[in-house]
Order: C-alpha cells, then structure tokens, then sequence
C-alpha cells in the first residue's frame, strides 16, 4: 500500500477497522485485476490517488480522486458521517467535491457491516463488488475502443508516465505525448486531423456540444493555440516554468479527451457517462 497521510475522526480502533476494509479491499481488487491480466493504470486505485472513507448510519462510502494528484502520497481522509443518517452518493461525492477538492470521482459503497463481520464473509463481498466494477469499466473500455480512442488515450497515459519522471526530458516529451494524443482523438472522430475540419465535423455530429457556432469556434481555437504550444521545439535552457507547463498540458488534454469520449460515447450509444 502508499505512503498515505491520515485525517481521521473516528475512535482509533474504528479508524483501524477502516484501515484493514481498504486494505483488504484494494488488495483483493489488485488480484482481480492480474488474474484477468488487465493494465492496472485502467483503475483509478492503482495511479496517484487521494481517498476519502465515510461511515454513515447505513453505509461506508469510499471515493477516489486522480485528476490534478501528481504525488504517489496517498491522502486519505476519514469521516464519521453517523450523525448525518443515510447519506445518497450524490450527496458524499458532493462533498468531496466541494469541502475536499476533488475534481474526478471513482465511487464504491459497501454495508457498515463489512466493517465488522469474519474475513471469509467480508473477502466474498468484497470480490463480487470488485469483478462488478471491473465488468463495468471493461464495457466501457469495450466503446472506446470502437469509437478508435484506445490510441489517444494510451497516448495520455504515456504523458503521465513522461511527467511523473520530473525531468526536463519528461516535461518535453509530456507535451509532445498530449499533442499525439489530441491529434489521434481528432483524427479517429472525425476522419481528419485538420483542426478546422475536424472541430466543424464533431460539430455536424453534435459531438461538440449541440452544433453551436461559437463552442464550435471556441474548441477550433484552444485545440489550435495548444497543438502549436505543445509543437514547440528547439534547444534551451530548461524553465522554472516548465513542470507547469506540462501539469497544465495534462489537465486539458485530460478534460479533452474525457469530454470528447462522453460525448461520442452519449451520440453512439446515449451512455450517461464515462466511468474513470
């Protein structure tokens, strides 16, 4: 398990039952996943994360966050949430969102008395939540890869593997990968890798909004001013400025491609959304 800083509210010896659910959880997950011999970067547990672990009257509620967490430091944060009642997704992923700062949510939620029950009864509950989520995120895995974004987005993953080295080299070769992997979504949705033609296409297709001229303009516009920002080259000295750089290459090249692939995802197969 991660190195992890912990806020916890609960009586230690609530805080440590804690503790062992996630750690059995995250560990019986970590198996499902070898054995069907999956990337485990696919899931949100196994890349930089931080967590929140809530205890209500009814339920435990367990968020991940990745989006913007560049430290393989975990930060979990741990509430006792009784005196609230029974608590809806909506309203923990809420707070999460505006008391924690998370910016993308992975969402799981078990009975609180998993909490206390044997190992051998905990272990099968825990392994059915886990193959129902991977089934889950395979399918959707599955659209991607019809839609023809598996490219961009192994692209976006080898950005993250290029940052996270914290080397001049890797903050270029960062940008150079989101750059590839806009080109490739661009491309694969489109038919083209022309920014003008490929912005009005997606358009057409109500992909990009609902065909409105000035979101339209707007994506034909950032998607060109990136691509010529993340196209510069040359020998130069390395910027203080240039682990920000390819930070911030990150995240819009990550808000891209989720929303482009929700939306192809919603006008092929009017999918709600795509899980993380």
């Amino acid at each position: 398990m991660c190195a992890q800083m912990v806020s916890s509210n609960l009586p230690q010896e609530e805080t440590q039952k804690v503790h062992s659910l996630l750690e059995e959880f995250e560990r019986i997950f970590g198996e499902k996943v070898n054995s069907r011999k999956l990337n485990p970067n696919l899931f949100p547990l196994f890349r930089f994360h931080h967590t929140f672990f809530g205890v209500d009257a009814s339920r435990v509620h367990l968020v991940y966050t990745t989006e913007g967490v560049s430290s393989p430091v975990v930060a979990l944060t741990i509430r006792d949430l009784r005196s609230q009642g029974i608590l809806t997704q909506e309203q923990v992923c809420s707070g999460c969102v505006n008391q924690l700062g998370f910016k993308d949510i992975c969402y799981f939620s078990f009975p609180t008395g998993l909490l206390d029950v044997d190992e051998k009864t905990r272990k099968l509950f825990l392994e059915q939540a886990s193959n129902q989520f991977i089934e889950r995120q395979m399918r959707q895995i599955a659209k991607i890869k019809k839609l023809g974004l598996t490219e961009a987005f192994r692209y976006f993953q080898n950005a993250q593997q290029r940052f996270y080295t914290k080397t001049p080299e890797g903050y270029s070769n960062c940008k150079t990968d989101c750059r590839n992997a806009i080109d490739s979504a661009l491309s694969s949705l489109s038919g083209t890798s022309d920014i003008k033609k490929a912005v009005k296409i997606l358009g057409k297709k109500g992909v990009i909004g609902k065909r409105e001229d000035e979101l339209i303009t707007a994506f034909e516009n950032l998607l060109a001013k990136m691509k010529g920002v993340l196209s510069k080259k040359g020998p130069h000295p390395p910027m203080a400025t240039e682990e920000e750089d390819a930070e911030l290459a990150l995240n819009i090249t990550e808000a891209l491609l989720n929303y482009l692939a929700k939306r192809a995802l919603r006008t092929t197969w009017s999918t709600r959304s795509l899980v993380q």
